[in-house]
């Protein structure tokens, strides 16, 4: 009997930083546990060419087995469900050793329950007890159009993965703000809407500048990401700063939680903080505030 997901996924786990890297690379794997990062992605899709896929699949094995991941999130990216590697992928991993499967390129919501069946099967088959999540990347035009029942289509999914990379070459579009504005908005409204997180894709266009990548998470966060994928080291720091809530945040989100917890209190649904009004949606994303906070300190308790 697996464990189901339930609650809000920022309720369980912080995905700020998600740092993706190669598996055929032993080196790279062993490095990106180093980091203060919250996941780390071992990519067996577009990171390792054909050739080496196999290679890479006898690496993740190794680097899951003996890697010290710490608090890390560890996160396998398969290749997509309509790949020729796709039964291998999942044929090579050891269920206990992998938390959350990245699942790319996916445009319809058999592709989701294509992975969440086999994963039903083999969990029963091992006796694993917790759920292995299932994050989903909508990468594609068709993929964002059918990006709600994508997101229903299984209990195991946890997060939508925004894949501008992909999506931009499909359409034509470039890859600037305004040009995936509408594209990151649906991603986001379909993650919301079954109460998932939504995730963005790393920014590409220069990795190493930390500080274009801090502009473009600052946009991510505006608009109700989670947090980020990111490929460069030189990327943690901007993106770990961008959406962890700061003093100032933490300590409006204490006034306004005490405040409508005063007003229920007495029967009211709505109070004043530092002259705003507040009422139940003010409350929950102080709540999600706390409780990110709350996890980050656990971390160093």
């Amino acid at each position: 009997m697996t464990v189901p997901i339930s609650g809000r996924s920022w309720e369980r786990r912080i995905r700020r930083s998600l740092l993706i890297t190669p598996a055929n690379q032993p080196h790279r794997v062993a490095k990106a546990c180093e980091f203060p990062v919250d996941g780390v992605v071992l990519d067996l899709e577009d990171g390792v060419g054909d050739a080496e896929k196999t290679m890479a699949r006898r690496h993740l094995r190794d680097a899951l087995a003996h890697c010290d991941f710490g608090w890390r999130e560890r996160i396998v990216r398969i290749n997509a469900a309509k790949s020729r590697h796709f039964a291998a992928d999942l044929e090579c991993l050891t269920l206990s050793h992998v938390e959350t499967i990245f699942l790319p390129k996916v445009e319809a919501a058999g592709d989701v329950r294509a992975l969440a069946d086999w994963l039903d099967r083999a969990e029963a088959q091992i006796g694993v007890q917790r759920q292995t999540e299932i994050i989903v990347t909508i990468e594609t035009p068709r993929g964002l159009l059918n990006a709600l029942p994508i997101a229903e289509a299984s209990s195991r999914t946890s997060a939508l993965f925004f894949g501008s990379g992909d999506y931009t070459a499909a359409t034509g579009s470039k890859v600037t703000e305004r040009a995936l504005a509408v594209p990151r908005a649906l991603t986001i409204a379909a993650a919301s809407a079954v109460g998932i997180d939504a995730i963005d894709a790393a920014y590409f266009t220069a990795v190493k500048d930390a500080e274009a990548t801090r502009t473009d998470a600052l946009i991510a966060r505006e608009l109700g990401f989670s947090g980020k994928l990111i490929f460069h080291p030189n990327q943690i720091v901007a993106v770990n700063e961008v959406f962890t809530p700061s003093p100032a945040e933490v300590a409006r989100a204490e006034r306004i939680a005490a405040a409508y917890a005063d007003a229920k209190a007495v029967g009211q649904g709505t109070a004043f903080v530092d002259g705003e009004f507040i009422a139940l949606d003010i409350a929950l994303m102080a709540q999600r505030v706390l409780h990110i906070t709350k996890l980050l300190r656990q971390r160093v308790s």
